[in-house]
């Protein structure tokens, strides 16, 4: 046409009642499209529906099912719940279009009628049900023989299987608990040691999907035993710090007596605990000892869960320090 607009015209020659039902028409250009649809019936055809496609989605998920349909006059449309035999919603115009959210397969029918007959489609929703973890034991720190619980839930469909991978792939007597879809795993561990200390890991997996969490369970416990100390010399020991138990080491306890002499009749002072506090510092300094005499200690970490055992003693001779 002069004006740039376009006519255009299409032939329909209905010969049976499959030739009805909605047709569309789109127009489209670079700025977009536009359409155009109308309904083409028989005068006193009775209805028909168009094929409705079935569908599988994640359970959960928005489904939206259109059912399209023809006949003349005084159409009705409504959608059915075949497991429920509930009437969803109804229409006097195509289509009809049902929009929902389920947890469960189902089957629905839409049925059209009129005074000239009746049809009806059925439509199965398949729910899925994904590899999915629900809930799974929290990060912990916990005590050394203490009693400690451990648990994994989730769901999942299609051959759904639920695994534990524990440190050092140790063998646990899992407790297994299922309940339609869902799996839970669950073990206790009695007088837990710091072997059990690590990540452990839950995996949810089926024909289609799966799923991973991981949490760390630290066991505590009180320091090593300070295996060495070193004497720097006659007036200063050192020692290297040892593990801590997974707790902060929060001071070093140093027990010390000295006696003058070497002979065996020699009399050993009473015991002097020494505090430090600063565990930065692995040494320590003897002062103040203005002749020549034995000293004997032996060294403890301290952390918030208990003492470390002694180290084993230590007997050396200072020498005289000038006043």
């Amino acid at each position: 046409m002069p004006s740039g607009d376009l006519f255009t015209h299409y032939r329909i020659n209905l010969t049976n009642i499959n030739q009805t039902g909605l047709y569309e028409y789109r127009a489209k250009n670079s700025f977009g499209s536009i359409s155009f649809s109308k309904h083409i019936n028989l005068e006193g055809q009775k209805p028909l529906i168009q094929t409705i496609s079935n569908q599988t989605i994640s359970s959960g998920q928005k489904f939206v099912l259109v059912c399209y349909a023809s006949g003349q006059p005084n159409l009705q449309l409504k959608w059915i719940d075949q497991t429920t035999k509930q009437i969803l919603n109804t229409s006097s115009t195509s289509p009809i279009i049902l929009t929902s959210t389920h947890t469960k397969s189902n089957q629905y029918s839409c049925q059209a009628n009129n005074q000239h007959g009746e049809d009806s489609k059925d439509v199965y929703i398949t729910i899925q049900i994904p590899a999915k973890i629900l809930s799974i034991t929290s990060n912990q720190t916990i005590k050394i023989n203490e009693t400690l619980k451990i648990s994994c839930a989730a769901e999942g469909d299609n051959n759904f299987r639920l695994n534990f991978k524990t440190p050092g792939l140790k063998n646990l007597n899992f407790i297994e608990m299922n309940n339609d879809d869902q799996k839970n795993l669950s073990f206790t561990i009695e007088h837990i040691q710091m072997s059990d200390s690590g990540l452990y890991e839950c995996h949810a997996k089926n024909n289609y999907s799966e799923d991973r969490l991981k949490f760390e369970i630290l066991v505590q416990n009180v320091p090593e035993r300070i295996e060495q100390i070193f004497m720097e010399n006659s007036n200063r020991i050192s020692w290297i710090k040892p593990f801590d138990g997974n707790a902060k080491i929060t001071k070093y306890i140093l027990r010390r007596k000295f006696k003058q002499g070497k002979d065996n009749l020699s009399i050993w002072s009473n015991e002097t605990i020494i505090i430090i506090y600063n565990t930065d510092q692995t040494y320590y300094s003897f002062e103040n000892f203005y002749s020549k005499c034995t000293i004997l200690i032996t060294i403890e970490a301290v952390n918030s869960i208990g003492s470390s055992l002694p180290s084993n003693p230590l007997q050396f001779q200072t020498n005289v320090q000038r006043k």
